[in-house]
């Protein structure tokens, strides 16, 4: 179930009247227009009112036809002659049989008025389970009109019941069950339940998609409150503390918190959807502390990291090897804050080597994936005479991106987690609509198959989540990380997300076809293979996609210059006491090792070109028995004359270099279990 929390805000406003002020009448709201869906019994329906004429069955039901406006954050009913009902609300219900046999499943509010009882219960097929929340309402058989207010966010939901006439609160519950995520409305009667016993419904209007707060509820709200405040414990179950404030107490609380703070007359000094995830790290304050008082070659700390936390660890990292390592600023996001690098070498300057990128943060909320490359850029300057880590020293370049989406992060962690996928681009149409969340996700504005989707994970909608930015290449995240390919041509990459167990291999965006054959396919069992089993006993799967997708950093990198670019679903967003970060993180690495050992066993090649050719500009190159049907085109780098590849197995192979004037020189070599050097004598050249 997602609304905007603007909506859930608003919702929670009107109901938040006291015990003993009368029912909420929320603004906004139309009547329910009874369409069945599936019953059982003869049902009448009198304007906006339904009541069972004839019962069929012990139980008897109505469920509603399924509308846009289901599921609902709030449902409000009205029953007349309620002192003779026997019925239940249903919300989340779904039926998938018929009479005589019926399969029901969902939830129910239920009132039982012979028997002076309220409560919620839950459909299984063909039984209920009665939940154990339920009140004894004294007097309930006498009230001849009730108003109830179902408020539903998420897995929890809350009741409050009034008397229509006398607007006196009755009764007030609040259940918890994750069973059932979606369904209808609808009405449950038992067969002693008169005619005269007539229901109606009233649900929200739609929300308004400019004030989305892209496409979720908030996964709770941030209160302030006076510093010691005591809280009842009714209340108090609602709340966690998370922060002390020289002048206020901070908690986060959940839907229901808010609302029993609002009907309670609680006064705040701040309620706002959304929570920043540092009051969902419990360790995060102390690490920071601690990260700010060390000297600056030792604040690394261990856990995840938000923005000065990553770039701390980079600067301590090159703090204790300066010769082997630099920091580079490769651009400036929206809110002009560095996108750093950190290069890890031998002869930085020196770019025939070949050259593997690892990054992280494209999608701050998923707030493990800056791990990785900062795991990799530790255990390579911690292990330097380690034999295989000398020679990737030796041989590689590294490039270390933790963090793409700066602004995106920092968001997350000290606004709100409803930010943190999209970077913070505003542009004219966000302000125009008055967004509250907005910004491009960034793996979706890569140039290659920029805009050749349209669905929800693929949106020209500035609303959306997925939003892929007004053109191809718009956001200097992007842009940096592109120049960043161009100055290198990376032979590997590895792009980290989270949550899937999964390796993607491109490409991955629908329509294009794969070279044939195909080094990335050949390469990834090896990667997979390596690593051990992850967390619930589950195993990273090699994929060519999740979902359709285009615009992918993946995808740019491969076919812009053979990069052999992996993007890894990591299996899981944010650690746990059940998901520790060190196994995911020597799984990950086991990855990015397994890639660059099998450049340097082979078989792969080094190709370098003519001199004469590179004084005309980028020199082509081309291997005959591979074929890239997508239009690609790779060049040495403009630099060294040096071309880096793996090749799909050992075999022969005729490399052909060919300059902007269209000369061309070629050589046939056989490729064994090794790595290759290649390079083409321009005496041998042939004209255009």
């Amino acid at each position: 179930m997602r609304f905007s929390g603007a909506l859930i805000l608003a919702l929670l406003l009107v109901a938040g009247s006291a015990r003993g002020e009368g029912y909420p009448i929320p603004r906004g709201e139309h009547p329910v227009a009874w369409k069945a869906a599936g019953s059982i019994g003869e049902w009448r329906i009198e304007e906006a009112a339904l009541s069972l004429a004839k019962p069929s069955a012990p139980r008897n039901f109505f469920i509603q036809e399924q509308v846009a406006a289901s599921p609902v954050p709030f449902v409000r009913a009205r029953i007349q002659n309620s002192a003779r009902a026997d019925l239940a609300i249903l919300f989340r219900a779904k039926v998938r049989a018929t009479e005589p046999l019926f399969a029901l499943t969902g939830y129910g509010f239920y009132l039982d008025a012979r028997n002076e009882t309220l409560g919620f219960v839950r459909y299984d097929g063909t039984r209920s389970d009665d939940s154990g929340v339920r009140s004894k309402v004294r007097g309930l058989a006498k009230v001849g009109e009730l108003e109830l207010v179902l408020f539903l966010a998420g897995p929890a939901f809350a009741a409050h019941v009034y008397d229509a006439r006398t607007k006196a609160e009755l009764a007030s519950l609040v259940w918890s069950d994750s069973a059932f995520s979606e369904g209808s409305l609808g009405v449950y009667a038992n067969k002693s339940q008169p005619p005269e016993v007539k229901v109606s419904l009233f649900v929200p209007d739609p929300p308004p998609q400019e004030a989305s707060a892209r496409d979720g509820l908030p996964s709770g709200w941030l209160v302030r409150v006076e510093r010691g405040l005591q809280f009842a414990p009714e209340l108090r179950r609602h709340l966690r503390r998370a922060a002390r404030e020289p002048d206020a107490d901070v908690y986060v609380a959940s839907e229901l918190g808010v609302h029993l703070l609002r009907t309670r007359a609680i006064r705040t000094r701040d309620v706002r959807p959304g929570v920043p995830y540092r009051f969902q790290d419990a360790s995060f304050e102390e690490r920071l502390a601690r990260a700010r008082k060390a000297p600056p070659r030792d604040a690394f700390v261990e856990g995840i990291k938000d923005p000065e936390l990553i770039e701390r660890a980079m600067r301590a990292l090159a703090a204790r090897d300066p010769e082997r390592t630099r920091i580079i600023e490769i651009g400036r996001t929206h809110e002009d804050r560095p996108i750093l690098a950190l290069l890890i070498g031998e002869s930085l300057d020196d770019h025939s080597r070949p050259a593997v990128l690892l990054c992280g943060g494209t999608h701050a909320n998923e707030v493990v994936t800056p791990e990785p490359p900062l795991d990799a850029a530790r255990w390579l300057l911690e292990n330097p005479r380690e034999p295989r880590v000398a020679r990737w020293l030796r041989t590689f370049h590294f490039v270390i991106v933790p963090l793409v989406n700066p602004d995106g992060s920092q968001g997350y962690w000290h606004e709100s987690t409803e930010r943190g996928r999209t970077n913070r681009r505003r542009d004219a149409q966000a302000v125009e609509l008055g967004l509250l969340e907005y910004g491009v996700d960034l793996n979706r504005n890569y140039p290659f198959g920029w805009k050749n989707i349209e669905d929800r994970f693929n949106s020209d909608d500035p609303r959306s989540r997925f939003f892929r930015g007004p053109s191809a290449g718009s956001e200097p995240e992007v842009q940096a990380m592109m120049r960043l390919g161009e100055a290198w041509r990376f032979v590997a990459m590895v792009s980290y997300h989270a949550a899937a167990s999964r390796v993607l291999v491109p490409y991955t965006v629908e329509g294009a076809r794969e070279p044939e054959p195909s080094a990335a396919w050949s390469v990834a069992p090896a990667m997979i293979d390596a690593v051990r089993r992850l967390p619930e006993g589950k195993r990273y799967e090699a994929v060519s996609r999740l979902y359709p997708v285009g615009g992918t950093d993946q995808d740019w990198f491969y076919w812009s210059f053979g990069t052999l670019a992996y993007l890894v679903e990591l299996p899981f967003s944010a650690p746990s006491a059940r998901r520790p970060l060190a196994p995911m993180l020597e799984g990950a690495r086991t990855l990015w090792q397994v890639l660059v050992d099998r450049f340097l066993e082979g078989p792969s090649l080094t190709v370098r070109v003519p001199e004469a050719f590179r004084a005309e500009g980028p020199v082509t190159v081309a291997i005959d028995e591979i074929a890239w049907p997508n239009g690609e085109r790779f060049s040495a780098h403009p630099e060294s004359g040096v071309f880096h590849t793996y090749l799909p197995a050992a075999g022969h192979y005729t490399v052909r270099a060919t300059s902007p004037s269209g000369r061309t020189v070629s050589r046939t070599v056989e490729v064994g279990a090794g790595h290759e050097v290649v390079a083409l004598d321009d005496g041998a050249e042939r004209g255009p």
